[in-house]
């Protein structure tokens, strides 16, 4: 028998409007979760669970009286470096350790509007760009040897765990999806400018998205669909209009004749053979399903990492520029990045700028003759983790340039829209699939990523420590 805590978002609405379950079973079923498996999985860094229950009571009496919003009843939990009000929000950081912010941060007042349960902040190594402090450092559900990725790894364990249905996670390049690919669940970052990003603390302007996370396609849909839109407090947010992503995608023609573009070259390249496999057989299922296979080149991929490097190191010491004179309260990676960050040149980083537009060219190119570009997600499966934690970046920061996020990071840098959705194990550990499409097209990527769903259960399938 399923447990309510293992649950979609979505199934959860339908057992509420049934009358099966409510609210306050839902999130007593959660917390029991969270005191049962968070000891071995570390994904929490601060409890609701008052605040969550009184929420669970208020939306009980809603379901009741007719009266629901679109979420309902539905906890989530948030990144640490999401500001929530009265809640403690450090970042992951000993210099915010204290800091309790005043109001919530927009994503977060437009989730619990639409009736979501704000139930844990979820751990995030320092300013989702430094190291985690001992305590704050998730392990990967499915094998607590592996690494559960970076930089919204408490959001990925704690949805791969079974501790919540819904989070929100940030993503400057990579951070939703690489910890997404290695936990086991979906992950969305959303193209630049759709979903806003005040009262989130910032790695780099240019590059930072926030998006949400989810087990299911389904989930991210409707989660999407609360959080995007304009705000007057984000000057980088689009005015676009907000597709109902929960509700347009099925429309009974599935996936038939989309033109799906197989990235090739630098996607492949530094794949495992596990993954590759995978790849494959994801392939195979979306053609089966009617969709049109074309291989595709992005001849300047391979410049990503570094045009991306070069402007989040300058932008995060710029940020950062007041808190110089605090270096030594910085994690090691922080502060290593934040003087890298201070040497980096005009000249360069305008380099790095004008440069974006060879990426923004090459996907462009691809889009005039398909609808989505696919390609493996993570490379490989969750690294092993090695005490300390980060001693698998045996080669430094271009090991998550060149090996971990290399086929993330080309999406950053164009605004891209790209969805990350689980397809076969490699030896006990989940593997995933990304599907990119046009700024402002999640929808495609929501489409294609539900019909992949549709016909696999991998996104199903639970870590061994939730069949203990």
């Amino acid at each position: 028998m399923t447990l309510l805590n293992e649950k979609s978002a979505t199934e959860l609405l339908a057992l509420y409007g049934s009358g099966e379950c409510s609210p306050v079973d839902v999130v007593q079923a959660c917390l029991k979760q969270i005191e049962r498996v968070e000891s071995q999985i570390g994904a929490v860094t601060e409890l609701c669970a008052h605040q969550a229950q009184n929420a669970a009571q208020e939306s009980a009496k809603r379901w009741r009286n007719n009266e629901q919003r679109p979420l309902e009843g539905v906890p989530f939990g948030v990144k640490d470096l999401i500001e929530t009000a009265g809640i403690r929000t450090t970042g992951g950081s000993n210099l915010f350790k204290n800091y309790i912010p005043k109001d919530s941060a927009t994503v977060v007042k437009r989730i619990q509007q639409a009736g979501g349960i704000l139930l844990a902040k979820l751990a995030t190594p320092e300013f989702g760009f430094g190291d985690a402090h001992e305590g704050f450092d998730p392990t990967n559900p499915w094998a607590n040897t592996q690494w559960a990725g970076g930089s919204s790894s408490g959001p990925a364990a704690a949805l791969a765990s079974r501790e919540l249905p819904l989070a929100v996670g940030t993503d400057t390049g990579g951070s939703i999806r690489v910890p997404a690919s290695y936990c086991g669940v979906t992950g969305l970052k959303p193209s630049f400018g759709r979903v806003p990003r005040e009262g989130v603390m910032p790695v780099s302007w240019t590059l930072d998205h926030v998006g949400p996370m989810a087990r299911t396609v389904d989930d991210i849909a409707l989660l999407l669909t609360v959080m995007a839109g304009y705000s007057t407090t984000d000057p980088a947010v689009s005015n676009r209009p907000v597709d109902n992503y929960a509700g347009e995608y099925a429309d009974g023609d599935g996936i038939h004749g989309l033109r799906i573009g197989i990235a090739q070259g630098w996607f492949v390249d530094g794949c495992s053979e596990g993954v590759l496999k995978a790849f494959a057989e994801a392939i195979r299922v979306l053609e089966g399903l009617g969709a049109e296979l074309i291989e595709v080149e992005l001849p300047h991929a391979a410049l990503a990492g570094t045009i991306a490097w070069v402007i989040t190191v300058a932008e995060f010491a710029s940020l950062h520029e007041e808190h110089f004179d605090r270096l030594d309260e910085f994690t090691p990676s922080a502060a290593e990045r934040l003087a890298a960050g201070a040497t980096v040149s005009a000249l360069d980083y305008l380099r790095a700028m004008r440069a974006r537009s060879l990426i923004q060219q090459d996907l462009e190119k691809a889009f005039r003759f398909v609808d989505v570009v696919v390609s493996p997600a993570t490379p490989t499966t969750a690294p092993r983790i090695v005490p300390p934690t980060d001693s698998f970046f045996e080669d430094g920061d271009r090991l998550w340039l060149e090996k971990i996020a290399r086929n993330f990071l080309i999406h950053n840098v164009a605004g891209t829209a790209a969805l990350v959705v689980p397809t076969a194990f490699d030896n006990g550990l989940p593997t995933s699939i990304q599907i990119a499409a046009p700024p402002f097209s999640e929808l495609i990527c929501i489409r294609v990523g539900a019909a992949l769903q549709g016909v696999t259960d991998y996104h199903l399938d639970l870590p061994p420590m939730c069949l203990a």
